[in-house]
């Protein structure tokens, strides 16, 4: 039971690692007067997102679909640990946070369906071939 909880843990921490690193490069490739936060920090995967060569409508749908994730998953922490959450991400020090946050079984079951949700809406958004270079992208 354990090893499942750490299982779960684990994922969790690394899809939303994974979306907040990549998804919000995307977004920020429409051109901007002020650099964001997430200009300072490099991407994870930059690249590969940029070759599934989004739509504007597409970068817009995305957005909204992690800014609806990070509000879900604002919802589910507690002020202390969304506080610590946005420390690593200011700092660029992601290595380790999602344990140091110290989340309850129901947190972790909450943060489980949010991440499988936005998941499955991005998947809903990108066309049958861009789905196709995604699942070829995790491959590797």
């Amino acid at each position: 039971m354990f090893l499942n909880i750490k299982k779960l843990a684990a994922i969790a921490c690394v899809s939303m690692a994974v979306g907040v690193a990549t998804i919000p490069s995307i977004v920020s490739a429409q051109n901007s007067s002020q650099p964001s936060s997430t200009e300072t920090r490099k991407p994870h995967n930059g690249n590969s997102w940029k070759k599934l060569n989004l739509t504007d409508a597409q970068k817009a749908q995305m957005k909204t679909i992690r800014e609806n994730a990070k509000a879900q998953t604002d919802a589910v922490l507690t002020p202390e640990q969304r506080d610590i959450l946005q420390k690593s991400q200011q700092s660029g020090d992601h290595k380790g946070v999602w344990k140091s946050l110290n989340l309850t079984d129901a947190q972790k079951q909450q943060l489980k369906t949010i991440r499988e949700n936005t998941q499955a809406q991005m998947k809903s958004v990108l066309t049958p071939e861009q789905q196709q270079q995604v699942s070829q992208m995790k491959k590797r």
